[in-house]
């Protein structure tokens, strides 16, 4: 459950920190409050599907560059599919495609690394519990 708030909660955060990245660099784009509702929303399913993709990582017998490799592509899956839906990228502009790529693959490796820091710490902590109880 925590993991699934989690992608919740990076999802709609990178989604409005991008809006605010684009309506920075560009001062005619004006986001109505219907607008920011519907991305809102948008941005929250993604982090739903997000956060139920992340029930991957329980398969334990599927080697972890699989099961990362199956994950990365869900969402990058749901990233297009519901950014076709948001109007976050135009067919019509090949760069608007390879720009939403980069930017969500820099977002993906931005968590995995936090959380793979976050648990090396934690495993870090346990170890040093498990050496006082031995009296090491």
């Amino acid at each position: 459950m925590r993991n699934f708030l989690i992608s919740c909660f990076v999802s709609v955060f990178m989604s409005y920190f991008i809006i605010a990245l684009i309506t920075y660099n560009d001062a005619t784009i004006t986001w109505s409050g219907a607008d920011l509702l519907h991305q809102f929303l948008l941005a929250l399913s993604l982090g739903v599907i997000i956060g139920c993709a992340n029930s991957l990582f329980l398969i334990k017998h599927w080697p972890y560059i699989a099961v990362l490799t199956l994950h990365y592509g869900v969402v990058l899956c749901s990233v297009y599919t519901i950014g076709l839906f948001g109007n976050w990228f135009s067919f019509n502009e090949p760069s608007t495609l390879i720009l939403l790529f980069i930017q969500s693959t820099a977002i993906y490796i931005i968590v995995w690394c936090f959380i793979f820091f976050s648990l090396k710490r934690d495993i870090k902590r346990m170890n040093d519990v498990l050496k006082q109880n031995r009296g090491e």
